[in-house]
């Protein structure tokens, strides 16, 4: 009697023991759900400071999310092979030299005044001339072998004629007067032709020498046999008695 009625007091102190450990279990799951719950509470209750926290971080992982891998480039890495083959097969280059300044040549003035004095040779030349100093230098007649045309400055290179300005007496500027008149009126009475001399004459004035012909007579020629020029090349004779 005396070992059952110990088995049987000591029987109900492990269903106790056992009844505490669950009734434990259950009060921490409880407390794990409320404070899971208060967190949300709280958590809802500041969304607005908590979005603006995170915002910066999703936005950063969006972007890295987003972006594709970069691929190597390797147009870059082969072209300073290339550079250096194409060095490579020129060979060294000579330094250059310094303190050597060339001077700069003008190419183009010299090539309009070789077209400006070529256009002046030809055919069916043409215009109404006057004296130099009434009209500009333009179409007028400087002297009895000098006269301007185009803008350009010919000197007869056939005959001389006597000097107006600078005359050693009166009866040579007298005939000079004449011959610039008469010049005149030749240029200014019908076509005429422009030529060049082969042989270059000597004595004339700075010019383009031209020999101004018209139906293939030299207007010089007529000065000449009027008595208001002489032949350029021929021996120089004073004009005074």
């Amino acid at each position: 009697m005396s070992s059952r009625t110990a088995s049987s007091r000591r029987a109900p102190a492990k269903r106790r023991k056992s009844s505490r450990s669950s009734a434990g279990q259950g009060m921490t799951s409880w407390l794990v759900i409320l404070a899971v719950v208060a967190g949300g509470i709280a958590l809802y209750d500041n969304r607005a400071t908590v979005l603006k926290e995170l915002s910066p971080l999703l936005s950063k992982e969006r972007s890295v999310a987003a972006s594709p891998t970069p691929k190597p480039d390797t147009s870059r890495e082969k072209q300073p092979q290339a550079k250096t083959q194409s060095t490579a097969a020129k060979g060294p280059v000579p330094p250059a030299s310094v303190g050597v300044a060339k001077a700069a040549v003008p190419a183009s003035r010299p090539a309009i005044a070789s077209t400006e004095t070529a256009a002046l040779t030809g055919e069916s030349f043409s215009g109404k001339f006057y004296f130099c100093g009434t009209s500009g230098l333009d179409n007028c007649v400087m002297s009895g072998d000098t006269f301007w045309y185009r803008k350009t400055k010919i000197v007869l290179a056939d005959i001389a004629a006597p000097r107006t300005d600078g005359a050693a007496c009166q009866q040579e500027r007298d005939r000079g007067f004449a011959a610039k008149v008469r010049l005149k009126d030749l240029l200014s009475s019908g076509r005429f032709d422009l030529e060049t001399l082969k042989v270059q004459a000597t004595g004339a004035a700075p010019g383009v020498l031209r020999v101004a012909t018209r139906d293939g007579r030299s207007l010089g020629s007529i000065l000449v046999s009027e008595g208001l020029a002489k032949p350029r090349m021929a021996r120089q004779q004073n004009w005074c008695p």
